[in-house]
């Protein structure tokens, strides 16, 4: 039996991301046997159609849609579940064939093909496809399709026409792409944004795990990748207004709160993303080589705390919602800082638990600090809570 080789592919979708969202949100479909394999054979019309050695190869797709954030994860499992399922079937990879994975019962077979309802879509779709073939031809189709696809890739009328039907979404635009062609477009949007070091990040994580790497944010703050895993430092806004990120910049009204909700907006930003790509995150305290473990962190605070202090002053700045937390209780004062998604529903569960009905909550829309100590600091302007 001659050798045989793998490619891996996308069709490329783009749609109306409005439809996923609001009263009538509806997500694309996910196809049963008959219009998987109908799906498989319009795309292999196109395909052998723009490089007529593919029909010498075995294609092997699922009926389903996914986000880039999906396709784009460490090990890119749902192109693995397709080429294991292609060998549990049975299909002989020198031999011409098609293998489509339809769903059954609205899901999936494999839980690495069924797409994830708690990713916020965007417009662009992505239909995975596995190319299988002898090892030669595969070597010529792949580097055939590393330059075509850009220029000649677009889906045939017909074909894409179909696709919209059998998913129930609007298509915009389709066009085959290989997995190059799609980690330049991210790394592209990206690099617009000003978060090329998010990018870095990211294609360590895919293309070279076991390689280290530093680099620092357009912010100036640097992250690692090592281990299997990005690593961080997350800055309280006391450690960076008084040691950190923000030790230099002056501490007048509104200043250090600005600095602060920048510097919390694009560590959100990297975390969300990487969370998004499935990529682990570590978070250390400066200084300390243990990772903080859970949703939140509790600071100690030097902060002394009056008669009138609030009891809860939770710290917000423009979009960002709830940055951090102030607790004050028996004359201390603690911070409290989601630093995961679900953090601040579990902050807010601790906080009923430990403040008694009746006391005050501040919700002030800015981050409050002392100008002079450049610590978080609880609202003033509260009457003292019940005895």
């Amino acid at each position: 039996m001659p050798d045989s080789g793998t490619f891996r592919i996308l069709v490329a979708v783009e749609t109306d991301a409005t439809r996923y969202y609001g009263a009538d949100a509806s997500r694309p479909a996910l196809l049963g046997a008959t219009d998987a394999e109908q799906m498989l054979a319009h795309l292999a019309a196109d395909l052998q159609a723009l490089l007529p050695g593919i029909s010498d190869c075995s294609l092997v797709a699922a009926g389903a849609l996914f986000d880039q954030t999906q396709i784009l994860r460490p090990g890119y499992p749902a192109f693995a579940a397709l080429e294991l399922a292609a060998k549990q079937s049975g299909a002989d990879s020198s031999r011409p064939g098609l293998v489509s994975i339809a769903a059954r019962d609205g899901a999936m077979p494999v839980s690495d093909l069924q797409p994830l309802d708690d990713i916020p879509l965007g417009l662009l779709q992505l239909l995975p496809v596995v190319i299988q073939g002898p090892s030669k031809l595969m070597e010529t189709l792949t580097e055939a399709m590393e330059y075509r696809f850009l220029e000649e890739g677009q889906l045939s009328a017909h074909s894409a026409a179909w696709l919209q039907s059998a998913f129930d979404v609007s298509i915009q635009h389709a066009r085959l792409m290989t997995l190059t062609d799609l980690s330049t477009l991210l790394r592209m949007q990206l690099d617009h944004f000003g978060f090329l070091s998010l990018w870095e990040l990211l294609d360590a994580a895919l293309s070279d795990p076991d390689k280290a790497l530093t680099v620092t944010s357009a912010g100036g703050h640097p992250w690692e990748w090592k281990e299997g895993a990005a690593h961080t430092v997350f800055e309280t806004f006391d450690y960076w207004a008084g040691e950190g990120g923000g030790a230099r910049l002056p501490g007048s009204r509104l200043a250090l709160a600005a600095g602060y909700a920048d510097w919390t907006r694009e560590f959100r930003q990297y975390l969300t993303t990487l969370a998004a790509h499935s990529v682990d995150v570590r978070l250390y305290l400066p200084g300390d080589d243990s990772p903080l473990a859970g949703s939140y962190f509790r600071e100690c605070s030097e902060t002394a705390a009056d008669s009138h202090a609030c009891a809860v002053t939770e710290h917000q700045f423009d979009d960002l919602g709830a940055i951090a937390i102030t607790l004050v209780q028996d004359g201390l004062v603690e911070n409290f800082y989601p630093v995961r998604p679900q953090g601040l529903n579990e902050v807010h569960a601790l906080l009923r638990d430990r403040i008694p009905g009746g006391h005050a909550v501040a919700f002030p829309g800015t981050i409050l600090y002392d100008e002079t100590t450049r610590r978080l600091k609880p609202d003033a302007d509260c009457e003292p809570g019940p005895p």
